[in-house]
This record gives C-alpha cells, structure tokens and sequence, in this order.
C-alpha cells in the first residue's frame, strides 16, 4: 500500500462524513471511527481483518465530533498486543486461539500471530460509523441503505484499489462479505470469481471465498462466538492456497451454492415505495395497513416487517378450510408457480420474498409493481 493512495481515500472518506454529518448527527448515540488498527502505511499488507463496525458510540448527550476522523484513519484505535490482555475482546482473541489450535504456524508464534504478520496486518471495518448499544443489522437500519451501501463501496475501494493485500477476512457472511463484494463489482463491474459457499453442518452459519485481482476475500462467521476449528482451518487452507483440512471437517458443500447479488435494503422503505408508486392502483382494505383487494376473490398481503415477502390468497379464507374448497385455486396457482411463488403452503395461494425481486431499490420497486400488475391481468381473464 502506498501512503498517497492511502491519503486520497482519507480524503473521499472523510468529505464523505462531511456531507452526511446533519443526517448522523441527529442518530442517538452514533458515532464516526472505522479504523481499529493500521500498523504502516507503505509496504505489502498480507491480511485485511475487515468487521462491520467499531462498536463504540457517543454519550447519551454527547453531540458528534468529527474533528478527530480523519487522525483516526491513521492511528487506529488500540493495538491487537494490549487487544490479548482483554479478556472482553473476543472478536480478535477467539480468532488467535482458533489459528494456532488447527497449526497456522506459518503466520504465528507462541500462539499469537507473530509479529512479522502483525507489522503487515491492517484491522478495520466496513462502515464509517458506529454505535456501541446497538447490533450491526440495528446500525444499519439506522443508518439508512444508502448510508450503508456507500461506506461499503468505500470499503471496497479501501481494499481493492489501495491496500490490495493478500487476504481480507470478512467477519460475518452476510452483513461484511456479501454486501462488500456485491457493492464492489455493481460499482466497479468487477469481475469477481466465487470459489466457495459452505455451509457448517447442522448450523445456518456458513463460508465464503472468492478472488480478484490476486486478492482472496474470505467471509466467516462472527468471531465474537468461538470459532469451529473447521473455519480456522478455511482461513489456514485459504491463506496457504490450498484446500485440505477443513474440507474433510464439519463443513457441508451446498449443492450448486448461491451466493447472493443482493445489496441489504430496508424492507419498510421498499414497500412504501411500491404502494406509493403511481402505478400500483391495488385498493387498501379497510382497517388494515398490510392487505389490498387484489380481484373480486383474492387478497393480496404485504408485509413491512422481517425480511418481507407478498402473499395471495382467497378473501373469504377460512383457517378450517383447505384451499382446495375455493373456486379457481389450482388455476390461480399455477399462475403464481409460472412467475417463481412458493406455492407449497397451506394458508396461502402463493408467497414470494422481497429479496427474489432484484438487487436494488427502485429494480425491486418496479419489478413488484410490474408483477402485481401481470397477476391482476391473468386471474381476471375469463373469470
């Protein structure tokens, strides 16, 4: 990494801040600080540990202070040698403990990551922002998407175009590595070739890799929980280029493994841009702020809450009835199958997730419209 390019980013970065400081500055307790630990700014930098966010926040009453940004991005925030003396620091110490136990003796020393490495180490985190009290999913709702998205195509920049080291740990698949890379090549139409997607036996917790440019960006799951030998050993084969030891541990391969296009976007904020859209002509039913009539016998239901997804099904549905008493249910399902619903479900005629719509706001926007449309179309026709 070479210091004026390491400049020139701090200087995007920091006017970044600049102009979303009226918006920040109004959040409870969220703070400005991303980098933890960089060691030196010209040389090879063999790992990148990348995190979500530095967890730290401000004072109930404390206004944001973004005079020290900018000194922040060049000393850090602590150093990982007094990190080891703090039992509480788990994100770094689990990650040590678990390196040395699968025999990383390549990086370490005594059980530490030896200084050599440490010297060409850099620990940051994705967003520019923090908050201490809250979990990284509430930051980002806090936050807003776009707030989000452009610390992470920073990010990207950061590792990509600056530092270009060896290795970029993700901690957390699904909240640093995916949007991470996802963010990257919608900016950049980076070619990014995924290696891996494993998912841990008996878990919902999985592994990630992939490449570019010679960089090899690996995404496990958060290192405040210890980590499965398995995973250390990922990280161990990823490093060295090969891939032995936790392949024949506790990991799975996914059939055909997905790994998700999708930037993180706010659910609430999506549908209020679909009901509101000029174009979505569906009328409300009374006392209810989730359902619209979607013909003269259905119902469509859209939820704002959890992950989102919408839902059709007869309006005079009745929980002791199966669907199969109601005229047109195997015609209507057919037509929901045809446009990729999940129709397997006893309540509903069909259901589809928000997520299955597209990768950005106003394409999931537009998609949903568009499909509600087709869907009005096709149940009316000949009925």
């Amino acid at each position: 990494m070479r210091k004026e390019d390491y400049d020139k980013w701090v200087e995007e970065a920091y006017e970044y801040i600049g102009q979303v400081y009226p918006q920040v500055s109004k959040l409870d307790k969220v703070n400005v600080g991303s980098t933890q630990y960089i060691p030196k700014l010209d040389g090879d930098i063999e790992f990148v540990f990348l995190g979500h966010d530095a967890h730290e926040g401000r004072g109930e009453n404390d206004k944001l202070d973004i005079t020290f940004a900018k000194e922040r991005f060049y000393k850090g925030n602590g150093d990982p040698r007094y990190w080891r003396k703090c039992p509480e620091w788990k994100i770094w110490n689990n990650m040590e403990r678990a390196l040395w136990g699968v025999g990383f003796t390549e990086i370490m020393e005594n059980g530490l990551i030896s200084e050599e490495i440490l010297n060409k180490t850099i620990v940051t985190n994705a967003l520019l922002f923090n908050y201490r009290e809250a979990s990284a999913k509430e930051l980002n709702a806090k936050l807003k998407i776009d707030i989000v998205n452009e610390c992470m195509r920073l990010a990207g920049k950061l590792i990509f175009d600056v530092i270009q080291p060896k290795i970029v740990i993700c901690s957390s698949c699904s909240l640093v590595f995916e949007p991470l890379i996802m963010n990257y090549k919608k900016n950049c139409n980076a070619d990014i070739n995924y290696e891996v997607f494993h998912h841990l036996e008996g878990t919902r917790k999985k592994v990630m890799r992939c490449k570019y440019n010679g960089i090899t960006v690996l995404g496990i799951p958060h290192t405040s929980y210890p980590i499965p030998k398995s995973v250390a050993a990922f990280v161990r084969d990823s490093y060295l280029g090969k891939d032995i030891g936790y392949s024949m541990s506790n990991l799975t391969t996914t059939p055909n493994g997905f790994i998700s296009n999708k930037i993180p976007f706010n659910v609430k904020h999506i549908i209020d841009l679909v009901t509101s859209n000029q174009d979505f002509k569906l009328t409300k039913i009374e006392n209810s702020s989730e359902r619209y009539s979607l013909s003269d016998n259905l119902l469509l239901t859209i939820t704002k809450t959890g992950k989102g997804y919408l839902a059709i099904r007869h309006k005079n549905y009745d929980v002791q009835y199966p669907n199969s008493k109601y005229d047109f249910t195997e015609r209507y399902r057919n037509i929901l199958k045809e446009k990729g619903w999940n129709c397997d479900t006893p309540v509903w005629l069909g259901t589809k997730s928000i997520k299955d719509f597209g990768y950005k706001d106003d394409e999931i926007v537009t998609k949903i419209v568009s499909e509600i449309d087709d869907i009005v179309e096709l149940v009316n026709k000949d009925n």
